[in-house]
């Protein structure tokens, strides 16, 4: 359950965002903004990070933070009414600090800013720059929000569900059609324009935005429409990517879908547009903000497991068996001891292939170092024979968390 990156070949994203030449590593570190200095010593064992701040006057505090979920070279710290991150750079360390509750919809921007380097030499050539920054977020001129942070270290996958500079079909839920046009931006941002595409001019007419990748899913992308607020509310549009090729635009506001996909489906009748819809506004309003609930909670107290929508002890042991047989086949640690059913109904999957039905489960885990996890997965039950089989089968595995093992 590793998501590798992909590298890419484009100068700018190489340069800008695969050469991290500075990586966490046990030491002293200088700092642009003090004299004093930050010792780490325990790095980066089960993703922790300790590190003793240690000041001019004597003093010194010990913190310890942890990996961000989804994210490659980002640790945050959670303290009483402040949080702050410290992000791999290129060639040193960025430390970001903020005031506030850790809170996607409430934080406050950034009001403090860093540089460390194990190279003295490096930190002194930084503190003008670094400070000049500093002194921008303080006064507000900057307004920096902490998930662009996630999105800039999101984790993305090996290989990407879409293509750039492919006119996808699509539909809206009006019935209305038009062209989907991709183009990468770096890594984790990508620009979206639904129009018809000038080929002459290489340029779409439409209105283009740029959605970011959440680090809770690689696959999801996400629109803010006020820019100066990127990351202080929810998202206006969300945009999937599915394994299937069929992919959506999802209007929070609205309540509205744009369906699109590859080139091979040439059309989506009114009852794919009216099932993805529901199925778009379920992934987004119930398990993905779920999902990211119980992260943000992750940093306060460990999560518990969610409670059970649905009661049912046959589904419960057919799943918990299913999910035993997929953790064998697939070679993981992990132990499945117990799980809860979290959606209240099935839902259909209908492809040219085949016709099934999903549950969603949180299941609990135990591991062999003693600490215990939970892990939401889709099971599917396929229709054949004019029926519904009882057997259940993996179908996509989700989000895991630690948890108490109470």
């Amino acid at each position: 359950m590793k998501t590798t990156k992909t590298v890419l070949c484009l100068l700018l994203v190489c340069m800008g965002f695969t050469a991290r030449s500075q990586q966490l590593k046990k030491g002293t570190y200088y700092r642009t903004a003090s004299d004093g200095t930050i010792e780490v010593s325990d790095c980066c064992d089960n993703g922790k990070l300790t590190i003793t701040f240690k000041n001019t006057d004597g003093t010194e505090n010990t913190r310890e933070l942890k990996s961000v979920q989804g994210t490659d070279g980002l640790y945050l710290h959670v303290g009483d009414g402040f949080f702050y991150f410290i992000a791999e750079s290129d060639g040193y360390l960025e430390r970001y600090i903020f005031n506030g509750n850790f809170n996607y919809a409430t934080a406050d921007p950034a009001d403090y800013y860093e540089i460390l380097s194990q190279d003295q030499s490096l930190v002194n050539s930084k503190k003008s720059s670094a400070e000049l920054r500093r002194n921008m977020l303080e006064s507000g001129k900057e307004k920096f929000y902490f998930p662009r942070l996630l999105c800039k270290y999101a984790k993305a996958p090996a290989e990407e569900r879409f293509q750039i500079e492919k006119p996808y079909k699509g539909i809206s839920s009006f019935g209305k059609k038009d062209f989907v046009h991709i183009e990468r931006v770096d890594k984790n941002i990508i620009d979206v324009t639904i129009g018809v595409r000038i080929k002459m001019f290489a340029k779409s007419q439409g209105a283009t935005k740029s959605f970011y990748r959440h680090h809770l899913n690689p696959n999801l992308f996400i629109y803010y429409g006020t820019p100066t607020y990127w990351g202080r509310s929810t998202p206006d549009e969300y945009l999937y990517f599915g394994a299937d090729g069929q992919h959506y635009i999802y209007d929070e506001g609205q309540k509205t879908i744009f369906l699109f996909g590859d080139d091979k489906k040439k059309k989506y009748s009114d009852q794919e547009i009216t099932e993805n819809e529901f199925k778009a506004k379920d992934d987004i309003e119930q398990k993905f903000k779920d999902q990211r609930e119980i992260f943000m909670n992750s940093w306060v107290d460990k999560p518990k497991m969610p409670t059970a929508a649905m009661n049912d002890d046959a589904i419960k042991a057919e799943a918990l068996k299913a999910l035993q047989k997929h953790a064998k086949e697939k070679g993981w640690k992990e132990n499945f001891t117990d799980l809860v059913i979290t959606s209240g109904s099935w839902s259909d999957v209908i492809t040219t292939s085949y016709i099934g039905r999903i549950v969603e489960v949180a299941a609990k885990a135990t591991w062999p170092d003693g600490h215990c996890t939970f892990q939401y997965f889709d099971l599917m039950s396929m229709h054949e024979n004019g029926e519904y089989g009882n057997t259940l089968f993996h179908y996509a595995t989700g989000n895991q968390y630690d948890t108490d093992c109470e």
